[in-house]
């Protein structure tokens, strides 16, 4: 098993080679970072005053892409990104791999495998009213390892983007407690845009409870649908998430941008209605 797939890597690898060959100059690489920090001052009585330096964002990371023909390219991106310790032990520096993958994309749309957000991730919270309004994104997967994504965009030129992705973890590394010694999540997404508007649907299971709620619960299933509308300083959007087992989530918010987006002023509702819970 293991000289099958030494195999395939090197035909791989060559096949990449020779089409590079055919197509030179074409190669991209962009190297992207951010840093950020703030110093806090705080008092406590009986301890006295206390500062500290606060890291708000330190990564670093670089993507890029290899033309291999006309239309296909091989493209990766890996990102790192430094957390500040939460225990004396635990290790500083850039000590978070945010992304770290591989991939093809062409007319036949994108592959990649390893590292990388999820489509629900990608889009759904790109165009929903609990990031826009509430400081918050969907429930549901974000990012995860050892994940192979499939997207196809902007389809004949329609505006639908379809997607889906699954977690081949059969060690059960990227998702603890899976249960199946293959995939342990998967999901599939789609979305529409025509003129301001812009429709969103998805779908995301995992093989153990991983999934945030709004309870501070986790569970393995959700879905989901969003609508918004953006039209000069003007977006509106209604939100709509199914919990499996907890029950409905829904937000309808608005935004009115200011000059230049320096201010704005915003407003919306948002409504939980789970089996033993129900609050606005």
């Amino acid at each position: 098993m293991r000289l099958s797939w030494a195999v395939i890597g090197i035909y791989a690898f060559a096949s990449q080679l020779h089409a590079a060959e055919a197509v030179k100059n074409q190669s991209e690489t962009t190297l992207y970072g951010a840093l950020a920090y703030s110093v806090w001052n705080g008092y406590s009585k009986g301890e006295g005053s206390s500062h500290n330096l606060y890291t708000h964002a330190a990564r670093i990371g670089f993507e890029g892409q290899e033309r291999l023909g006309e239309t296909a390219a091989a493209i990766f991106n890996f990102r790192f990104d430094s957390q500040t310790p939460t225990k004396p032990d635990y290790i500083s520096g850039l000590n978070s791999t945010r992304y770290a993958y591989i991939g093809l994309k062409g007319d036949f749309g994108k592959l990649t495998l390893g590292r990388q957000d999820t489509f629900w991730y990608d889009y759904g919270s790109a165009a929903s009213v609990f990031q826009d309004i509430f400081d918050y994104g969907w429930a549901g997967l974000s990012t995860a390892s050892k994940m192979i994504r499939y997207e196809k965009a902007d389809i004949g030129g329609s505006g639908l983007t379809l997607g889906a992705s699954a977690v081949l973890d059969g060690k059960h590394e990227a998702i603890p407690g899976g249960k199946s010694r293959a995939f342990n999540a998967y999901e599939v997404g789609a979305t529409y845009e025509k003129g301001p508007w812009s429709l969103f649907a998805g779908y995301q299971h995992t093989n153990s409870d991983m999934i945030y709620t709004r309870d501070n619960d986790k569970i393995r299933e959700v879905m989901g649908a969003s609508v918004t509308y953006r039209e000069g300083p003007v977006y509106v959007g209604f939100d709509y998430e199914h919990h499996a087992s907890k029950g409905e989530h829904y937000a309808l918010g608005a935004i009115w941008y200011k000059e230049r987006r320096k201010h704005h002023l915003y407003g919306g509702i948002e409504m939980v209605d789970y089996d033993h819970q129900k609050k606005w």
